[in-house]
């Protein structure tokens, strides 16, 4: 497991959307745009509003990746991982929570949190 540093903790903050790519069982690739919920050193946690076919490929082929790209450092992140989904934990609750008070229309909610678990972090720059 590969360890974020703070100051690409900071770039993903400050960037905010981020890429979060999926595949199914047959390696087809899925990409959608999102907004982190929580980034950590070992972990970036996602909420699923609308994300069914990113779901569907998890549960088929738990490998993901993340891509965050800053114009304004002109530094690229590609975080390799895999995902677990949880709809029932305390995290799960915290992050709902949050969420559907601070950041979601009302119409919306968070049906599950998605926990990419790092593996391998890569930065190129320039």
């Amino acid at each position: 497991m590969k360890d974020l540093s703070d100051e690409q903790i900071k770039l993903i903050e400050k960037n905010g959307w981020i890429i979060f790519g999926t595949a199914d069982k047959n390696n087809q690739p899925h990409c959608v745009i999102v907004l982190p919920s929580k980034i950590e050193k070992q972990r970036i946690i996602l909420s699923n509003i609308q994300m069914k076919t990113s779901i569907k490929n998890l549960e088929e082929n738990n490998k993901c990746c993340i891509n965050v790209y800053s114009q304004e450092d002109d530094t690229q992140i590609k975080i390799n991982g895999y995902a677990t989904i949880e709809d029932s934990s305390k995290l799960y609750t915290e992050i709902k929570e949050y969420e559907e008070i601070n950041n979601l229309p009302p119409k919306l909610k968070v049906n599950s949190i998605i926990i990419v678990n790092i593996q391998s972090i890569e930065v190129s720059q320039g």
